[in-house]
């Protein structure tokens, strides 16, 4: 049995959890599958990224543990992980590699959109938390228990380190579809969001959801909705099978 597989990114602070509760929101014939990250979850022992390529290289190396030639696969990613997701995409054309079926990169403006934020991962605790609470998308009681506080902090901080000192380099547009999403009262603009169309030769959809920048949490059925309409369509196009 041919089955997609959805492979999945989180946001800076997230773990492969963030999508237990997706797994049970698709048909037979897609499997969620999670991407475990550095220094968390059953990957915690391990060393925080160093940069963005670093990054890459090791999601493109589990990746390639999940299909094969014969099996097709979309990449999501969420924030930062629609950061890693798209330089994963090129490393995974560079090498000639079993190619998506689908990119889906959320919450995410076009990545040559310069930020404009101020940088945040090497402020003292105190600020550095304050700053994340503003943000939202991170519970309360994360920074309220002192156990919490000192497993979470570190792994926030090595992901926003990876977010700001990211630098963008042009090249070729990607010969993969793309799918972006993003909240309705998210602070990318759609002209933001519109530049993804220039970083694809295959096609690109843009869409919002109704929300934030965190627009599937607590609620992730509009996204699931979301991927497993663009997903039948790939299934009409590349022959997958139903489970």
């Amino acid at each position: 049995m041919r089955r997609l597989k959805l492979l999945c990114l989180p946001y800076a602070g997230g773990s492969a959890n963030l999508y237990a509760a997706w797994r049970r929101r698709f048909q037979a014939g897609i499997a969620c599958m999670p991407i475990e990250l550095t220094g968390r979850g059953v990957r915690r022992q391990l060393a925080f990224y160093e940069g963005m390529k670093d990054a890459a290289e090791d999601v493109v190396e589990q990746m390639m543990n999940h299909v094969t030639d014969r099996e097709p696969y979309a990449l999501f990613g969420h924030s930062m992980g629609g950061m890693i997701a798209y330089e994963a995409a090129h490393l995974i054309l560079e090498r000639q590699l079993p190619p998506p079926a689908l990119l889906i990169f959320s919450g995410r403006p076009a990545p040559h959109v310069e930020r404009t934020d101020a940088n945040i991962h090497q402020l003292p605790d105190a600020d550095f938390m304050k700053r994340i609470e503003e943000m939202g998308g991170t519970p309360s009681e994360l920074f309220a228990d002192q156990q919490l506080r000192n497993i979470f902090l570190p792994v926030l901080r090595a992901d926003f380190r990876l977010v700001e000192t990211y630098v963008y380099k042009p090249r070729a547009p990607l010969p993969y579809r793309f799918l972006v999403v993003a909240g309705t009262t998210e602070r990318w603009t759609d002209e933001q969001l519109n530049g993804w169309h220039s970083h694809t030769s295959a096609g690109c959809r843009i869409t919002r959801l109704e929300g934030g920048h965190f627009y599937w949490n607590g609620n992730p059925e509009p996204i699931t909705s979301l991927l497993s309409e663009e997903l039948q369509f790939l299934h009409a196009n590349i022959g997958w099978e139903r489970g």
